[in-house]
């Protein structure tokens, strides 16, 4: 079987030498000339050196990434470390786009994305796109808006909002071998009869019991569950020893928005969203995405195991929607959240997927601030994209 697809990493003090390490090391598995490359890395380097370091090697190869809150690749979880993901299928198309000043108006950053790659090829209903957005860019919700309403509410849309470090101040996005700030890139992939892409997408979390109805919001903001102070009802929640952790103590407790057109019985499905951060003085909450007017929220809570679960659950989904196809590649995107909770068993998470899917087939990803992708695909009425927190979301190119 040719090598199409190889994975790279290197955790290099020096930029340069840190991405044509990595480079290098995931293009020279390759039995032909890399095609697109995926690149995650780590806030701590100079990123315009970084990918000077790449493009050494790989010259004018197209390129999409950015920063993370942590690594993923075939080695495993990584921190301060850059991975490459170099693909070379002649079988498969792959084109580039990004889309600018995402924080101004999300939607038309998300509707220049998708026309900045439809310039370049034709629309193809069957094709899918992955998408890095600049993950503290604003409402998640504005930016599938954009997408859906450019592609349509049945294109098949993964991808996670980059991230820096758990900083949460601001990401940089990489795009051809350039470093930019607040914007949104994206990698469509257009593929041949044969291959087949599977997504599997599960967090684990359970409410707690309690649902609320969110009476006032503003964008990404929440200001009233109950027509009370959204933080002081989080805080009651919460009790007086967790809220002293306010905010971080959110990515523990996120809110999860009941979809109960999707809900059967004790089946319930949410819809997560962390705080980000906390506004005393006016008593908000600042949301990855919104939680609009009327939703009924409860609060939600996992385990590590239950992380674990959800991340095996995820696998196991993704495998079934392949419909038999064999893994050829796996991208896969988890919450930073998810990775808090964790701890010293992060690695865990990236274990039992690969246990699912192979341990040696290709994997590259990173620790997000929110991650995009269906509920599942392989049922009609939950195969919309959705915005997700604590959550994992797999993207798995198998081959029939």
């Amino acid at each position: 079987m040719s090598n199409n697809i190889g994975v790279g990493f290197s955790c290099h003090a020096d930029s340069f030498s840190a991405g044509k390490e990595a480079a290098h090391d995931a293009i020279e598995k390759l039995d032909h000339t890399a095609k697109v490359l995926i690149v995650f890395g780590a806030m701590r380097f100079d990123h315009r050196e970084l990918l000077a370091g790449i493009s050494s090697v790989s010259g004018n190869v197209p390129m999409v990434g950015g920063t993370t809150a942590g690594e993923i690749s075939s080695t495993g979880f990584s921190t301060g470390s850059v991975v490459v993901m170099a693909l070379s299928n002649e079988e498969l198309k792959f084109v580039t786009g990004i889309g600018h000043d995402m924080s101004k108006d999300e939607a038309a950053c998300s509707v220049e994305l998708v026309n900045n790659i439809l310039g370049k090829v034709a629309f193809d209903p069957n094709a899918s796109l992955l998408v890095f957005p600049n993950g503290m860019g604003g409402d998640g919700l504005k930016v599938l808006e954009g997408l859906q309403h450019s592609l349509g509410k049945d294109f098949e849309i993964t991808g996670g909002y980059l991230g820096d470090d758990e900083r949460f101040d601001s990401t940089f996005q990489y795009f051809n071998g350039m470093v930019y700030k607040d914007a949104i890139v994206g990698l469509m992939v257009i593929k041949k009869r044969g291959f087949r892409t599977g997504i599997g997408v599960r967090s684990g979390f359970t409410s707690i019991g309690n649902s609320f109805i969110c009476t006032s919001s503003e964008g990404n903001v929440v200001k009233e569950f109950e027509h009370t102070n959204a933080l002081e009802l989080y805080k009651d929640f919460l009790g007086e020893e967790r809220a002293a952790r306010l905010p971080a103590v959110c990515l523990e407790y996120p809110f999860g928005i009941i979809d109960h057109n999707h809900s059967s019985g004790s089946d319930a499905q949410f819809q997560l969203r962390c705080g980000l951060s906390i506004d005393q003085e006016n008593g908000t909450i600042s949301l990855a995405a919104s939680i609009p007017e009327g939703s009924e929220v409860t609060l939600t809570i996992a385990s590590r195991s239950d992380i674990i679960n959800g991340a095996k659950e995820a696998a196991e989904q993704a495998k079934r929607s392949l419909a038999g196809a064999t893994p050829q590649a796996i991208i896969m995107f988890s919450c930073v959240g998810r990775k808090l909770v964790l701890g010293r068993r992060t690695q865990e998470e990236i274990d039992v997927v690969r246990n699912c899917l192979g341990n040696d087939v290709p994997v590259i990803g990173f620790y997000t601030y929110g991650e995009i992708g269906p509920i599942d695909k392989t049922k009609k009425e939950l195969s919309s994209v959705k915005f997700h927190n604590e959550t994992i979301v797999l993207w798995v190119l198998g081959k029939e």
